[in-house]
């Protein structure tokens, strides 16, 4: 199966993450104030086609990390605090 696969095909992920790291430090260049966090940075690069884990890394951080603030992100906007119960039936026993 590796016979199939042409010699600069094993080179141009290589090539993919590198310009993407480029991207991003000339994007930062120009705009630091919205690529600040984390979530800012590692989004620009999946948005260039960079697989999460990889976006995680260029971006200084873990996949699991950048996992883990896009679920906090995802979930701050339902209004409800997780596991606080409601002050009606506090009071009932």
């Amino acid at each position: 199966m590796a016979a199939d696969v042409p010699e600069f095909a094993t080179w141009l992920p290589v090539i993919g993450r590198a310009l993407a790291r480029l991207s991003l430090s000339k994007a930062t260049e120009s705009d630091r104030e919205k690529f600040k966090d984390v979530l800012a940075r590692v989004d620009f690069l999946e948005a260039l086609g960079l697989p999460a884990k990889d976006a995680a890394e260029a971006a200084g951080s873990t996949a699991a990390s950048v996992a883990e603030l896009k679920r906090l992100r995802r979930n701050k906007g339902n209004g409800k605090k997780a596991g606080k119960k409601s002050k009606a039936r506090s009071g009932r026993r």
